[in-house]
């Protein structure tokens, strides 16, 4: 009886070891990855995947301390940046106030020397450091021909027109002295029917613009001075001319002066 159970009992045992090594090896195989880096690690022993993880994790924290480092240097070039933008800021403000100074002092020189004579270096100096001259240009180049002389005054205007206006009266054997007479016949006519010369009332009304001040006026008035007396008035109205556009040019830069030195300053931006 008792060698029967024996029998019977040999294999089931060995069936219910086989199972629990069985249960035991799947345990194991499913919570290895928990417990086996560590454990092995105790007695020094290494698997490759527990090694590869340890390499990764050292890599992660060399990447950490490498962004880190960057972000530190990133901070440091952004700070050196922002001074050197202010720095460049504060360099633009110095050398734009330098321009600006200097175009007034070209600007300055040039209202003095038109109103003086000669104008020769001034006008260079303007026209290469002045940062706009649309508006002048047209007169600039009209009084450029005289930078060396220097314009005409206006009274230097007023006798040469005096000196002319009696040159051209007598001419003619003194002809244009008695068209007085003349205008008080609206009948007469010359032979090809033309109109009487009035040479003698634009001279007349010039004077009298001339002696007033009104030097454009004037000017516009001789130039409807037809024939050989247009030619004796060519070299006067050149004059003339540049006299206006100086006096114009003058007036208008000292008003730009003006301007500037009661401009408020500019406040900075904080």
């Amino acid at each position: 009886m008792d060698q029967n159970e024996t029998f019977d009992n040999g294999p089931s045992a060995q069936r219910n070891s086989a199972r629990v090594l069985a249960i035991v090896a799947i345990v194991v195989a499913v919570t290895a990855p928990f417990w086996e880096g560590p454990l092995l690690s105790t007695i020094n022993i290494h698997m490759p995947m527990a090694t590869e993880l340890a390499e990764n994790a050292r890599a992660l924290d060399g990447l950490d301390h490498r962004a880190s480092d960057l972000e530190k240097q990133l901070g440091g070039l952004t700070a050196q940046l922002a001074k050197t933008q202010a720095q460049l800021d504060k360099t633009t403000d110095r050398a734009n106030a330098a321009a600006n100074r200097t175009a007034m002092l070209a600007t300055a020189e040039l209202v003095t020397a038109l109103r003086r004579g000669s104008f020769q270096l001034e006008l260079a100096a303007y026209r290469a450091i002045a940062p706009s001259q649309a508006e002048f240009k047209p007169m600039l180049d009209q009084i450029e021909p005289y930078a060396v002389t220097g314009v005409p005054t206006a009274a230097q205007i007023r006798q040469e027109f005096s000196r002319i206006n009696s040159r051209i009266q007598w001419s003619s054997g003194g002809l244009l002295s008695v068209t007085w007479v003349t205008r008080m016949l609206p009948w007469r006519r010359s032979a090809n029917g033309a109109a009487p010369d009035n040479t003698s009332d634009l001279l007349s009304q010039a004077s009298s613009q001339i002696n007033s001040g009104d030097l454009a006026g004037a000017v516009a008035t001789l130039q409807m001075v037809s024939g050989q007396h247009q030619e004796a008035l060519a070299d006067w109205l050149e004059d003339a001319k540049a006299r206006i556009a100086a006096d114009t040019i003058t007036q208008r830069l000292s008003d730009q002066i003006d301007q500037n030195l009661n401009k408020p300053p500019v406040q900075k931006k904080v």
